[in-house]
């Protein structure tokens, strides 16, 4: 299951370099509803070994939370918003994608030096956990508009995601499921963020937010 575990781990940080290069809104969305998407599918190769209840509960969690629903929700909040692409990022795209290659190399050494165990049977997952968290980071940072932070803050919370299914199935359901559940409550309040924001100053930008000082 190693070379089909690798593709799904290729195919992510693919993505993340996407999320990292494009400005458009509608296509990060569509992006991260495809990592999600695989995520989803993580565990049923993470866990082949100790396949249970548990392991399905997780996958198909993944696959229509992070899959489905948040990008639907992701959706409805961009209803009403004028612009649809973002305009003055704080770092420019092409830095970006290079911050992307520094992020990811480093990632992967991190994880190259974690021995495979019981405990950590998927260095390579680690790898990307480590990968996707710095991306995310980078993504809530680096941009303006509230929905690119809020992609990032998805991408974050997807690599802790990564990151506990890549552990033995003996990890705790309830914690996983309460991440889960804890990021579908953040992204619908940060819909209704953009909304107040984009009434408000007809900009889901940010920076806008500063107006409010004056």
């Amino acid at each position: 299951m190693k070379s089909p575990l690798n593709a799904l781990v290729i195919i992510i940080v693919v993505s993340n370099f996407y999320l990292l290069s494009s400005s458009r809104l509608r296509a990060l969305i569509r992006m991260a509803a495809v990592q999600g998407l695989i995520l989803g599918l993580l565990p049923f190769f993470t866990q082949v070994r100790d396949f249970s209840g548990h392991t399905v509960v997780i996958g198909a969690g993944g696959l229509i939370l992070k899959g489905l629903v948040i990008p639907l929700l992701l959706f409805r909040a961009l209803r009403g918003v004028e612009e649809y692409r973002e305009r003055k990022p704080h770092v420019g795209y092409t830095l970006s994608i290079i911050a992307g290659i520094g992020i990811t190399t480093i990632a992967f050494w991190i994880g190259g030096m974690v021995p495979q165990s019981s405990v950590f049977p998927h260095p390579s997952v680690i790898s990307l956990a480590i990968s996707m968290a710095a991306t995310g980071l980078f993504l809530i940072i680096a941009r303006t508009e509230a929905l690119t932070q809020i992609i990032g803050y998805l991408v974050l919370e997807n690599a802790i995601y990564g990151f506990g299914v890549s552990l033995p199935s003996a990890q705790s359901l309830i914690v996983e499921m309460g991440v889960l559940l804890d990021l579908l409550v953040g992204i619908f309040i940060m819909g209704v963020v953009i909304a107040h924001i984009n009434r408000e100053f007809d900009s889901i930008n940010t920076d806008m937010l500063e107006e409010l000082k004056e």
